[in-house]
């Protein structure tokens, strides 16, 4: 790098070469102006060498008598001429009038004739020509003038030179310097004829393309600004440079300062100007309540220059000098002259978590911020969109990401440039709450209330907005802005920000082949049905919980599987428009139209359903419902392989189980019965078996039963393990016996003729029906009983349910349950604890005190001694005693 006076000579010999060269007359012809009858007087000046000697009017002032007669009489009356004293004077009074005008529509700002402006404007554009012309400049500016501009030797002088030099180095100038420089500059930057490179270039643009545009106010810069893709380059290149020498300073920038001295005022009252701070402070409050429109526009123009030039943001600039040249292999010196270059933004964006220096990644972070909200402030999507924005979205106003969220509405319909750069965006966007604008405005209180400790990064924070938005206490419209992210997350795992990184490995060893989408179209769900449907093959444990937490998403809202919602769009229209979406509202509606389903609907439920049944976190209904009884009897069963519903399923005989829950797990147990994939592990253990001995009737698709029954009618032709999960399966229906059930229904006669007929309100408990046919079964087959009372087709069915003897596990599902309640009769009647219970009153042991203690342990010393003497005639070889059976009557009803 250059030292600073040798890159001030540097920047000065490259910026002067051309048009020393192309020896170009810089003056600007006045026009002719009425004028009151005059008295000039003349001295020669030369207060610096460097520059030529010149004839300067009323000792370096405007004429006291000329168009600004009348100003100067009611305005600067007391003001010495000369030294620029009474311009100045007048230049405050068109500064004013200017502030006023753009502040009330009803201000009265002071009167400034057309002529006096002129007289004015044309009295700085001459003093700009030859820093000797402005004697308080040239004064202040002597020593520095030799110091840092000596510079004449090389291309000889040319008109302004000495004072462009020293605006390049103003920031090693004197104090005294500097503040005359400062002026000089608003001077040009309220007139660009007052800057003569800037005219020189620009004068000929400014004739064709603002013709009718007021000098003075910036006006003619900005008009310059708004048709920038117009210009020559030489008229660009200067109008650049003359905003990047104003970019630190709001009052360098009129038209800015001007359209927003009342929100100045309101909001950045305490900031100082210099260092772009204002500035920074308009930006943060422009959407404030409050915040006119007017300078809203100013202020988001100011932030469209910044995104395609980084250097006219100064803190950007200074702050991250070292990124930009370590990460986005920036050439050449910052602060050189140069075109602009909207990609260091972006590079710096790209790597934003990897930049060091954290003043940089906060600033970058913004602007990241920034492009997720106005798509202006987006280069790359802007002006791929450009064409597509004017076609579908031409009625969307900028901000709030309203375009953004226009154009991902109609992505099928944009050009594939705009298409593939948009789902760039949103890819980069997906990460952090901070760019996504509707849902982090519409979610402040709830990140502060649920999320206050929450990074944002890593989309931490929209994680865990989505796992508290089921509170009752939760914005409807932040829970609304999180719905829609989460769908836009289903269309692509791309989308899915944790998923896409946690699972990037497992993704292109499982589902490489599966998306191949080209010009930014999504994949539509498929990769996410890949990893779903293949999960077990996951090997990323991060992956695991990130696919677990996606399939949540699908059973809580049907929108967030694509590829189901599709399927079922008409039919959720026909039956379920009515059902608000969540909590797995939807689905459970389409379930209970499964008759009137279409094919393609019904089958995608299905596969939702055998999702669901892997594991409970994914029946939200069922959690819902039975969330008392999974903390009270399952509460350290870990989620998975059906492990917490089996839980469920054996404890619902239990006194203390509720009735909803019960009904829940019966249900669905009932329904488990129509398709043998609804059974994770019978679909584990029997999946050879199926293929090999039940291929055609697991083809047909039926919700009849029919895999179940042909493993049945094949049981002695299954390997173990299926064998075992046929007859738990089996054991599990009659379980929950009720007529009509699909696996059950070979029986029902046998249950209404030896069952029912001697306890008519037997089914009312669970395992009952089982028992009494297992008694049946035991009955036919004793060596003296030469007469089946089971018809064959129940009797085979029955004894399929976990052989050798059946009778003693339905009677073991209901022995605790039936110990209990009477230990908890006896309780109530002697005031004796004989059980210990949890925090939610559950039994847990059996525990005796005081008599009962003593009668315990003489139980006990009876048994033994009963024991002794068994064995002892069991040796002499004594007959065995007759065999009796114990029948324990019970009430009907729990």
């Amino acid at each position: 790098m250059f030292s600073k006076p040798g890159l001030v000579a540097a920047s000065l010999i490259i910026a002067y070469a051309g048009i020393i060269i192309a020896g170009a007359d810089t003056s600007v012809p006045a026009p002719a102006v009425p004028a009151q009858t005059k008295s000039v007087t003349t001295k020669t000046v030369q207060e610096i060498g460097l520059a030529p000697a010149v004839q300067v009017a009323n000792n370096d002032d405007i004429d006291p008598t000329g168009n600004c007669l009348e100003e100067i009489k009611l305005h600067c009356d007391g003001f010495s001429v000369g030294e620029g004293a009474l311009a100045d004077c007048v230049s405050d009074l068109i500064a004013e009038s200017e502030i006023q005008e753009a502040e009330s529509a009803d201000a009265d700002p002071p009167s400034v004739s057309d002529a006096c402006r002129e007289e004015v404007y044309q009295y700085k554009i001459s003093r700009n020509t030859n820093i000797n012309r402005n004697i308080p400049l040239a004064k202040a500016c002597k020593v520095d003038a030799e110091k840092h501009c000596n510079i004449t030797w090389f291309f000889g002088y040319k008109s302004g030179q000495i004072i462009s030099c020293l605006r390049v180095a103003k920031d090693v100038l004197a104090p005294a310097c500097a503040k005359q420089i400062f002026k000089l500059q608003v001077d040009a930057a309220t007139d660009f004829r007052a800057d003569p490179d800037l005219y020189q270039n620009c004068k000929d643009d400014a004739a064709t393309l603002c013709e009718d545009v007021k000098y003075g106010g910036g006006r003619v810069q900005a008009c310059l600004r708004d048709k920038r893709m117009q210009l020559s380059w030489s008229c660009e290149e200067q109008l650049f440079r003359q905003e990047l020498e104003n970019s630190d300073d709001i009052r360098l920038s009129v038209r800015l300062y001007v359209m927003c001295i009342r929100e100045k005022r309101k909001f950045c009252a305490d900031v100082e100007p210099g260092a772009a701070k204002v500035k920074d402070c308009l930006e943060e409050h422009r959407n404030a309540d409050g915040f006119g429109n007017e300078c809203r526009d100013e202020v988001n123009k100011m932030i469209e220059a910044r995104v395609r030039e980084f250097r006219l943001d100064s803190r950007l600039r200074k702050t991250c000098e070292t990124d930009i040249y370590n990460m986005c292999a920036f050439l050449g010196e910052v602060d050189n002259l140069d075109i602009e270059d909207e990609s260091v933004v972006r590079c710096l964006q790209d790597y934003m978590n990897e930049i060091q220096d954290s003043a940089c990644r906060t600033l970058v972070r913004k602007y990241k911020e920034l492009a997720a909200e106005d798509i202006r402030f987006d280069v790359p999507l802007a002006e791929a969109c450009f064409d597509d924005r004017q076609r579908l979205c031409a009625n969307i106003p900028p901000g709030s990401a309203r375009v953004f969220r226009c154009l991902i509405g109609n992505r099928d319909r944009l050009s594939p440039l705009c298409r593939a750069t948009l789902f760039d965006e949103e890819i980069r966007f997906s990460e952090n709450i901070d760019f996504q604008y509707p849902m982090k405005v519409a979610c402040s209180k709830e990140l502060q209330k649920y999320c206050k400790d929450v990074a944002h990064g890593e989309a931490r924070a929209i994680r865990c907005l989505q796992a508290n938005k089921d509170d009752q206490d939760f914005g409807a419209e932040c829970r609304r802005q999180v719905e829609l992210y989460e769908n836009e997350a289903a269309t692509d795992y791309r989308l899915n920000y944790r998923l896409s990184k946690e699972c990037r490995d497992d993704i292109e060893l499982l589902c490489g082949s599966v998306c191949a989408t080209e010009d930014g179209a999504t994949c539509g769900g498929t990769v996410l049905r890949c990893l779903t449907e293949r999960k077990e093959e996951i090997k990323r444990e991060s992956c695991q919980r990130e696919v677990l937490y996606f399939e949540k998403m699908e059973v809580e809202n049907f929108n967030n599987d694509v590829i189901l919602a599709a399927a079922c769009r008409d039919n959720v229209q026909a039956f379920c428009s009515n059902v608000e979406s969540g909590d797995g509202r939807v689905h459970e509606c389409l379930r209970a139209h499964r008759a009137n389903l279409s094919d393609a609907c019904r089958r995608e439920e299905l596969l939702l359903e055998e999702q669901e049944a892997e594991n409970v976190e994914l029946r939200p209904g069922l959690l819902r419902i039975c969330r008392s009884e999974r903390r009270a009897f399952c509460n350290n069963v870990s989620p998975g392989q059906a492990r917490v519903f089996r839980c469920l399923a054996e404890k619902m005989s239990d006194p203390d189980f509720g009735e909803e829950c019960r009904k829940e797990i019966t249900s669905k147990l009932l329904r488990r019965q129509a398709n043998w994939k609804l059974d994770p592990t019978l679909r584990k253990a029997c999946r050879t078996s199926v293929s090999t001995l039940c291929a055609a009737e697991d083809a047909a698709n039926s919700e009849e039963g029919l895999v179940y029954k042909c493993l049945a009618n094949h049981y002695m032709d299954l390997d173990d393990g299926c064998q075992k999960e046929l007859g738990r399966a089996v054991h599990m229906a009659f379980f929950v016996w009720a007529e009509g059930a699909i696996l059950t229904s070979d029986c029902d006669e046998d249950v209404k003729n030896l069952c029912l007929s001697v306890r008519p309100n037997m089914a009312s408990t669970p395992g009952a029906i089982g028992q009494c046919l297992a008694a049946q079964l035991e009955e036919s087959t004793k060596a003296d009983n030469t007469i089946s009372r089971l018809s064959d087709k129940c009797s085979a069915l029955v004894d399929v349910a976990e052989p050798p003897n059946m009778k003693q596990v339905f009677e073991a599902s209901l022995t605790v349950a039936l110990l209990q309640s009477q230990l908890s009769a006896v309780e109530a009647t002697t005031g004796l604890t004989m059980l210990l219970r949890d925090k939610q009153g559950n039994a847990q042991a059996l525990t005796l005190t005081g008599w009962t203690a003593l009668l315990g342990i003489a139980s006990m010393v009876l048994l033994v001694l009963w024991g002794i003497n068994y064995a002892y005639w069991r040796s002499r070889g004594a007959p065995e005693q007759s065999g009796y059976t114990l029948v324990v009557k019970g009430k009907g009803g729990r």
